[in-house]
């Protein structure tokens, strides 16, 4: 099974993980971890910490919640040192609500993109005067 690490300031990650549930039951596979008042080089080592934990042989799929930041910065440079990492930003529920169901169905070298372009069909503004 492809893991996944949720990775976000405060509480978005844990806010995510829960309404997902909420729609779909139990989601195993999965850990979360919050930036807020860590230094870089913590972040770096929980994250690792994290990741090695999980013991995922199919991948690990770390969904940050910003691109940039020192999550992101983090994740980034672990992605670096292991091909079965893959990193997505810009964290958010129809992301994950995909990451949790297609994870089993698609291979991980096209799930990180698949999950990129989901995020995105989520988003929309709705048009009352069209």
């Amino acid at each position: 099974m492809i893991k996944g690490v949720l990775l976000s300031h405060g509480q978005i990650a844990q806010a995510v993980f829960e309404a997902a549930q909420r729609i779909l039951g139990e989601i195993e596979g999965i850990k979360m971890l919050s930036v807020t008042s860590l230094s870089a080089v913590d972040i770096y080592r929980r994250l690792e910490d994290t990741v090695r934990d999980i013991e995922a042989e199919d991948g690990v799929v770390i969904l940050a919640s910003l691109k940039g930041g020192s999550g992101w910065n983090a994740a980034a440079k672990l992605a670096k040192t292991n091909d079965r990492i893959e990193v997505v930003s810009g964290v958010n529920l129809p992301m994950f609500l995909s990451f949790a169901t297609k994870r089993d169905k698609i291979p991980f070298s096209e799930l990180a993109e698949t999950l990129r372009k989901d995020a995105i069909r989520g988003i929309d503004v709705l048009a009352l005067n069209s």
